[in-house]
């Protein structure tokens, strides 16, 4: 029952933590971190020993499919040149960096020094990417951040593969190298393969619980597969996430999506969250196996954070002053390579040094780096990892550094470098809802005459778009952002759409009233009302 009760709590500690950060408007990330570190240090915690394979297995794999599942929609091709310079070369330098800085400040070996530059370089983008949206930055700031996280897990996460196969002795830097592409290509390939096998097998079916297993079998598999032949996992599972996001709507129903999407949400949130609470639970036995006092071990991981902020703006300032040539060369190699096709078409259009700033500042570290930490083995060759408390330390110490003050920040500074418009995003939702309003207002005329379906119905499907395309013209008005009859008529649209918004509210709840009145009598089978409750929710959903 042990195990039993620390899921429980948990569970408990992520709901309560969650919801402190939902009233106080917090980033849930930031508020997770340093509730886990509440945590470590109250009397009486149990304190958890986790199997560092177990990390590694049970919590990387779905975190970086679901992370690469979800955004391989976003367009990253025309940013895919300034995508590949802070995915790989930010991260080699940062490894090389910090592992200089370790070494010289908190005395590691050169290994483990090298497993802290390791962890230290890949980002999250979890806590920033959510903030920019929500105030309108720049999409393109916010595909190159996601874009970045998702290449630089594995890069990061490849290095780190390597620091632990250095670690047992026998390998030489040009070996090292050569073993670091190895693991990278390996992984992708594994990863790739996964994918397309996913991708044709979904095409068979139309079963959300199916597409969640064969969603699930992908992460682990391709994973598995990969770390069993001494490749990358890590990769293998982000290539295999990309390429069944990138076709999911070619395989999938709209209704499985719906039902799909939400459980790689929650068990995204689930997962990093009990990462954070799990480091923070732990750090009791980490702090008693440091060599020095705990203060000295924060000042340590201090200047592990401001060498991390250093590098990534120096980083910056070089790409601010990168000739155009360097991009274009960049470009024309990624085009060239096997498989690449058309995916990089031009060195995409320079960054501004807002734009620049914005990014230096949301290089913040999560779940990935703790889960790496946590997944240092115990043993290397028969011999205890050297280090290996001091390095998850400065790893939590790093992870607080970059992720709680700015993304606690990350708002202010968007907005006080002008790149916040929610007003420009609303007017791009309105002119693409009223683009695709009318395409298919185009295509019922095209296809009306000749489809068989009652003239009534194809009015009344007709008087619904233009309705559509009338409340989105009025929002229009309301926005300022096209030609309208003046203040009164937008202040009388607004009053009928605010009497139609209650009619439905209305509406809604009588049906939910039925539906309860239905569920009391028993007399209906359950899998109908969930059906319908599940309609009422969509229409509610709509309303909002």
């Amino acid at each position: 029952m042990k195990n039993a009760e620390i899921v429980i709590g948990l569970l408990a500690g992520v709901a309560l933590l969650a919801a402190i950060a939902q009233r106080a408007g917090l980033p849930y990330a930031a508020v997770l971190v340093l509730g886990g570190l509440v945590l470590g240090v109250i009397p009486g915690i149990p304190r958890i020993h986790l199997d560092p394979q177990l990390v590694l297995l049970g919590f990387l794999p779905p975190l970086v499919y679901a992370t690469a599942f979800q955004a391989a929609s976003y367009n990253l091709r025309p940013n895919l040149v300034h995508i590949l310079t802070l995915a790989t070369g930010l991260v080699l330098l940062t490894v090389v960096v910090v592992a200089a800085a370790g070494r010289a400040v908190a005395g590691l070996p050169w290994v483990s020094a090298f497993v802290l530059g390791a962890l230290a370089a890949p980002t999250d983008p979890v806590s920033a990417s959510s903030v920019m949206r929500d105030v309108g930055a720049p999409e393109r700031v916010v595909a190159i951040l996601e874009g970045e996280s998702l290449i630089n897990d594995g890069t990061g996460l490849a290095a780190f593969q390597v620091a632990v196969v250095a670690a047992g002795g026998g390998i030489s830097v040009g070996s090292g190298v050569l073993r670091f592409i190895a693991i990278s290509v390996g992984g992708a390939a594994v990863g790739l393969v996964a994918g397309w096998v996913l991708v044709r097998l979904r095409r068979r079916l139309d079963e959300p619980s199916l597409e969640i297993v064969l969603g699930l079998l992908a992460a682990f598999g391709s994973y598995v597969a990969a770390y069993a032949i001494g490749w990358s996992g890590v990769l293998a599972a982000v290539t295999a996430g990309l390429y069944a996001g990138r076709h999911a709507e070619d395989i999938s129903s709209a209704g499985t999506r719906l039902n799909v999407e939400p459980f790689w949400d929650a068990l995204t949130f689930v997962l990093e969250s009990m990462l954070f609470l799990l480091i923070g639970l732990q750090l009791p036995s980490i702090v008693s196996g440091l060599h020095g006092s705990v203060g000295t071990g924060i000042l340590d991981g201090a200047v592990i954070v401001a060498v991390v902020f250093a590098v990534r703006g120096a980083w910056m300032a070089t790409l601010r002053v990168m000739p155009p040539a360097v991009g274009r060369t960049i470009a024309a190699v990624v085009e060239r390579l096997p498989g690449a096709g058309r995916l990089a078409t031009s060195a995409g259009e320079p960054l501004s040094g807002r734009e620049l700033t914005v990014l230096g500042f949301s290089g913040m570290r999560g779940s990935l780096s703790l889960a790496g930490a946590l997944s240092i083995p115990l043993l290397v060759s028969h011999h205890a990892f050297a280090a290996r408390d001091q390095v998850i330390f400065l790893v939590y110490i790093v992870v607080i550094g970059t992720l709680v003050l700015p993304s606690l920040m990350l708002e202010t500074v968007v907005r006080r470098l002008g790149l916040a418009g929610e007003d420009e995003l609303r007017r791009l939702d309105l002119e693409a809802r009223t683009r695709i309003v009318h395409a298919g207002l185009a295509r019922l005329d095209e296809l009306g005459p000749e489809s068989g379906v009652p003239q009534d119905t194809i009015d009344r499907l007709r008087a619904l778009l233009e309705l559509r395309l009338e409340r989105l013209d009025a929002q229009r008005r309301r926005d300022g952002a096209g030609p309208g009859d003046g203040s009164g008529d937008g202040s009388a649209q607004a009053d009928l759409d605010a009497a139609v918004h209650r009619l439905r509210r209305e509406v809604i709840g009588a049906e939910r009233q039925a539906l309860a009145e239905l569920r009391e009598r028993r007399r209906v089978p359950a899998q109908v009302l969930a059906r319908i409750q599940r309609d009422i929710d969509l229409d509610e959903i709509r309303l909002h």
